[in-house]
């Protein structure tokens, strides 16, 4: 065995690469940096991450009726995870196929059918589920399209737009989406968050799932002429006003073009978008100074994506935290993961969760919980590199609260990259490493305390993501 000053445990030497710098028994440095830098910029905080989470879109079923460890499944989502926010559907196939009456003011809920997607009840399931386990969970609903009634194309599928020729069009939406919120507030559930439309920039007519495109000139019309219906309606019947969010654009690029139009509503509260398309940095950077102090939200992508229908673990996982670097070296204040639960094999869930069999953890999941674990209430800091050959300044983030900072590295190359030296501007109390690698699974592989001195040296072996915490 090797034993280390102020470490918690003694260690072997098999397990050195995977440490940090080597100390005699006096505290004397054995080995020399010779990987290049990271200066964590811990006395300049820029945004704070304040909403973390997941949705239920397609499979709530497979995760509150399918899998065979429900308990595990949900311990797994809504308590081992540092998220709260879930994302539901607003559905409209089979809600209300038929306008319920010709005024929106006097709604008949008798001609509306809750029951009519087995996803709008499993859901609400899936809700409970997990505020009995996180009490701090928000809840955030989506519309994916109006009801067919209202569609220029008179399917709630295959795109279309609003039909704003139909009398009342716009107050009839509210309608729509009020007996939605309702019926949620009905079963004990309180939306917090509101999206008004998912994807209005994709080109969606020979899409088989709901789905409808608005224009910017359009979106604004509904923003401003639905959002006043709503916001004189919900507290009216004694609902809360969610606060609402822009349309989820599929491509972060799009993003900055509902801007001007959504603020000129006067209706909306803050800023979001889908990883789907133009993922980068530099993209969500200009999409965030675009919303301005409202704030952007990255609401909908997966691990996996774009990878195939069986993508690499390891590969997919990796990805995943690049997206996130991409989104908050960008400036966005939160992230959601498209779904909790999802059986197909490119990792559309946090949990892969087949019919009739346990629910899985799987790499993502990993990562997710890594890179997650003390996000929420953190501030992005920026970082600097210098002399790293493996990786660039893309494949790092780095967030800080009070006495501490997190530091998030992904080393794509295969060989690893040792001994880089950590600056923080400060004396370092404390220090844990975690790691996902091919062998790992947000593994703590290296721990000290009383540190006392303001750097650290730490390897990042091939192929892995590494979270370095510190406290001081």
């Amino acid at each position: 065995g090797y034993a280390l000053i102020g470490c918690k445990k003694a260690i072997t030497s098999d397990l050195l690469p995977a440490s940090t710098t080597k100390k005699s028994g006096t505290g004397t440095v054995l080995s020399v940096q010779t990987g290049g830098s990271i200066t964590v910029n811990i006395g300049n905080p820029m945004q704070k991450i304040d909403v973390i989470g997941a949705g239920c879109y397609f499979y709530s079923g497979h995760l509150v009726n399918g899998i065979t460890n429900l308990s595990d499944a949900g311990n797994w989502l809504w308590r081992d995870l540092n998220v709260n926010t879930f994302k539901i559907v607003l559905r409209a196939d089979g809600v209300e196929d038929v306008n319920d009456n010709s005024d929106p003011n006097v709604t008949d809920f008798t001609k509306f059918n809750f029951a009519a997607n087995s996803n709008l009840v499993d859901q609400i399931q899936a809700v409970k589920k997990a505020l009995s386990l996180n009490a701090n969970i928000k809840i955030w609903a989506i519309v994916l399209s109006p009801p067919k009634y209202l569609k220029t194309n008179g399917s709630v599928n295959n795109g279309g737009t609003l039909n704003s020729a139909v009398t009342n069009a716009y107050a009839e939406f509210g309608e729509f989406i009020y007996a939605h919120l309702k019926h949620l507030k009905d079963s004990g559930i309180v939306v917090n968050y509101l999206s008004l439309m998912n994807e209005p920039d994709y080109p969606s007519s020979a899409i088989t799932y709901e789905s409808a495109e608005f224009t910017t000139s359009q979106a604004q019309n509904v923003y401003a002429t639905t959002g006043n219906w709503l916001k004189n309606k919900l507290p009216s019947v004694s609902i809360i006003v969610p606060k609402l969010g822009s349309p989820d654009c599929i491509d972060v690029n799009q993003t900055g073009n509902y801007v001007a139009p959504l603020n000129a509503s006067g209706n909306l509260d803050f800023f979001t978008t889908h990883q789907y398309t133009n993922s980068s940095a530099a993209n969500f950077t200009s999409a965030s100074s675009s919303a301005g102090s409202k704030g952007l939200y990255m609401t909908e992508w997966h691990a996996g994506f774009g990878m195939g229908t069986t993508p690499d673990e390891l590969t997919a996982a990796l990805d995943l935290v690049n997206k996130f670097h991409d989104a908050f070296r960008g400036g966005t204040k939160g992230w959601l993961y498209f779904e909790w639960g999802n059986p197909e094999t490119n990792f559309g869930g946090l949990l892969y969760t087949p019919w009739g069999a346990n629910a899985e953890r799987k790499k993502n999941y990993y990562v997710f919980q890594q890179f997650t674990a003390n996000l929420l209430n953190e501030n992005y800091i920026t970082t600097t590199l210098s002399g790293i050959t493996n990786f660039g300044a893309d494949n790092v983030s780095a967030f800080t609260t009070s006495n501490r900072a997190d530091i998030n590295v992904v080393n794509w190359n295969a060989d690893a990259q040792n001994r880089v030296r950590l600056y923080f501007g400060g004396n370092i109390k404390s220090i844990k490493i975690y790691r996902t690698s091919s062998t790992e699974n947000n593994l703590l592989v290296w721990s000290q305390d009383n540190v006392n001195q303001n750097y650290y040296d730490v390897d990042y072996i091939g192929k892995s993501f590494t979270t370095v915490r510190i406290i001081w």
